[in-house]
Protein backbone atom coordinates (compact mmCIF):
# COMPACT_ATOMS: atom_id res chain seq x y z
CA UNK A 1 0.00 0.00 0.00
CA UNK A 2 1.16 3.28 -1.05
CA UNK A 3 2.16 6.41 1.32
CA UNK A 4 0.04 8.52 -1.19
CA UNK A 5 -3.10 6.46 -1.00
CA UNK A 6 -3.51 6.39 2.87
CA UNK A 7 -2.16 10.18 3.18
CA UNK A 8 -5.62 10.89 0.66
CA UNK A 9 -7.50 8.43 2.16
CA UNK A 10 -6.72 9.81 6.13
CA UNK A 11 -8.16 13.22 5.04
CA UNK A 12 -11.74 12.29 4.69
CA UNK A 13 -13.44 13.62 7.91
CA UNK A 14 -14.93 9.96 7.90
CA UNK A 15 -11.93 7.57 7.78
CA UNK A 16 -10.44 7.24 10.84
CA UNK A 17 -6.98 5.11 11.82
CA UNK A 18 -7.23 1.68 13.06
CA UNK A 19 -4.59 -0.37 14.43
CA UNK A 20 -5.72 -3.80 13.37
CA UNK A 21 -7.10 -2.56 9.85
CA UNK A 22 -6.06 -0.10 7.38
CA UNK A 23 -8.55 2.45 8.42
CA UNK A 24 -12.18 2.59 9.36
CA UNK A 25 -14.55 4.07 7.13
CA UNK A 26 -17.52 5.55 10.24
CA UNK A 27 -16.99 2.71 12.31
CA UNK A 28 -16.33 -0.32 10.00
CA UNK A 29 -13.00 -1.55 8.72
CA UNK A 30 -11.30 -0.38 5.61
CA UNK A 31 -9.20 -2.86 3.75
CA UNK A 32 -6.83 -1.07 0.17
CA UNK A 33 -6.44 -2.85 -2.38
CA UNK A 34 -4.71 -0.08 -4.97
CA UNK A 35 -5.55 -2.77 -7.95
CA UNK A 36 -6.52 -6.04 -9.11
CA UNK A 37 -3.74 -8.09 -7.72
CA UNK A 38 -4.15 -6.66 -4.48
CA UNK A 39 -8.30 -7.45 -4.21
CA UNK A 40 -7.90 -10.88 -3.19
CA UNK A 41 -5.78 -10.17 -0.04
CA UNK A 42 -8.13 -7.48 0.80
CA UNK A 43 -10.79 -9.87 0.69
CA UNK A 44 -9.22 -12.13 3.10
CA UNK A 45 -9.00 -10.05 5.30
CA UNK A 46 -12.57 -8.58 5.55
CA UNK A 47 -13.48 -12.40 5.80
CA UNK A 48 -12.29 -12.05 9.20
CA UNK A 49 -15.54 -9.67 9.90
CA UNK A 50 -17.31 -11.61 7.38
CA UNK A 51 -17.13 -9.28 4.61
CA UNK A 52 -18.56 -6.05 6.58
CA UNK A 53 -16.32 -3.36 6.15
CA UNK A 54 -14.89 -1.37 2.75
CA UNK A 55 -12.65 -1.77 -0.42
CA UNK A 56 -10.46 1.30 -0.52
CA UNK A 57 -9.28 1.78 -4.23
CA UNK A 58 -8.31 4.22 -6.53
CA UNK A 59 -10.96 5.85 -8.40
CA UNK A 60 -9.19 5.58 -11.76
CA UNK A 61 -8.77 1.77 -11.11
CA UNK A 62 -12.70 0.85 -10.56
CA UNK A 63 -12.91 -0.50 -14.47
CA UNK A 64 -9.98 -3.51 -12.77
CA UNK A 65 -12.56 -4.38 -10.79
CA UNK A 66 -15.90 -6.17 -10.76
CA UNK A 67 -18.08 -3.53 -8.61
CA UNK A 68 -21.32 -5.83 -8.60
CA UNK A 69 -19.62 -8.52 -7.39
CA UNK A 70 -17.11 -6.95 -4.86
CA UNK A 71 -20.29 -4.68 -3.61
CA UNK A 72 -22.66 -8.17 -2.75
CA UNK A 73 -19.38 -8.96 -0.32
CA UNK A 74 -18.53 -5.61 1.10
CA UNK A 75 -18.66 -1.53 0.40
CA UNK A 76 -16.27 0.47 -1.96
CA UNK A 77 -14.47 3.37 -0.93
CA UNK A 78 -12.21 5.50 -3.47
CA UNK A 79 -8.83 7.35 -2.18
CA UNK A 80 -10.77 10.26 -0.95
CA UNK A 81 -12.97 8.55 1.44
CA UNK A 82 -16.33 9.32 -1.07
CA UNK A 83 -18.47 6.05 -0.73
CA UNK A 84 -18.98 4.36 -4.05
CA UNK A 85 -21.26 1.65 -2.70
CA UNK A 86 -22.15 1.31 1.26
CA UNK A 87 -21.17 -1.93 2.82
CA UNK A 88 -23.41 -4.40 4.31
CA UNK A 89 -23.79 -3.83 8.39
CA UNK A 90 -24.15 -6.66 10.33
CA UNK A 91 -27.42 -7.73 11.65
CA UNK A 92 -27.77 -8.44 15.53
Amino acid sequence: MSNDFIELLMKSSKVSDSEKWDAEYETLPVVIAESAASLGDALLKLDEVGGYGYIATWRKNLFAFNTKLLSKRCGLIDENGSLLKAARVPKN
